[in-house]
């Protein structure tokens, strides 16, 4: 199971539905009232959902089917951004 879906369902109850309501919105394309921002540096191409105290960190991807969110890590902001950092240099050397 990716890291972020794990983390997402480890949650207690009412950020998890948080967070399935978040996402329902950004993949219906409901930005309005989202807290979501660009990653930049080494990070850049990927962007940033925050909920409550979480962040999920995505990118959008293309497809036969159209657009596709891609979640790659999510945590607490404290360790969400080395998780993902670590995700990365393990795909890089795949």
């Amino acid at each position: 199971m990716p890291q972020a879906e794990a983390f997402i369902q480890s949650l207690p109850p009412e950020p998890r539905r948080d967070f399935r309501i978040a996402i329902k919105k950004l993949a219906a394309g409901k930005t309005a009232g989202l807290d979501l921002r660009a990653l930049e540096g080494s990070l850049a191409g990927y962007m940033r959902l925050r909920v409550r105290s979480y962040r999920a960190v995505y990118k959008i991807t293309a497809d036969k089917k159209g657009p596709a969110l891609i979640f790659v890590a999510a945590g607490s902001r404290s360790t969400v951004y080395d998780a993902f950092e670590k995700i990365l240099s393990e795909q890089s050397h795949s």
